[in-house]
């Protein structure tokens, strides 16, 4: 099983380095977002809570709106979210409160790539561009909705 693992990884980085020398990051956008509680938010310190972590990836093609140039374009939709739930073991534990966002990432294709290439290259550099961000909103928004602080980790590539 080891064999296999080393196998897969140069090829995905093999990937990975061809999307990156055949695109160009053009623009980060938050697309939707939300928040979600059950009420008053819990003090962290008195209860047993869990923070459980979601990620999606999901790419499209498309072409540029500029009429003058027409260029092809990588459009990738990167969901982030946390939330707090008690850490009974439940199929449906009770959530204390939430923040999901989805991210638009729009790279411009400047050189031909391979489906695979763009595939290893959404999966893992696209959520690297918006971790910043992710980071950033979950920080503000906590502060805001006067919830307690989440942990949102550096992006390592391994994690939620």
């Amino acid at each position: 099983m080891e064999a296999d693992a080393r196998r897969v990884i140069p090829d995905t980085e093999r990937l990975i380095r061809q999307a990156t020398d055949s695109l160009k990051l053009r623009d980060v956008v938050l697309f939707e977002s939300r928040l979600f509680r059950a009420g008053a938010p819990p003090n962290l310190d008195e209860i047993v809570a869990l923070q459980q972590h979601k990620r999606g990836v999901r790419f499209t093609l498309g072409e540029s709106s500029d009429a003058a140039d027409s260029t092809q374009e990588l459009h990738v939709i990167v969901s982030l979210g946390e939330r707090v739930v008690d850490d009974a073991i439940s199929d449906e534990p009770k959530v204390y409160f939430g923040i999901e966002a989805d991210y638009l990432i729009i790279y411009d294709i400047v050189t031909e790539v391979s489906e695979d290439a763009l595939k290893a290259f959404a999966d893992y550099n696209s959520v690297h561009n918006v971790w910043p961000f992710w980071r950033q909103h979950v920080f503000d928004l906590v502060a805001q909705a006067r919830l307690p602080r989440l942990e949102i980790p550096l992006f390592s590539g391994n994690g939620p």
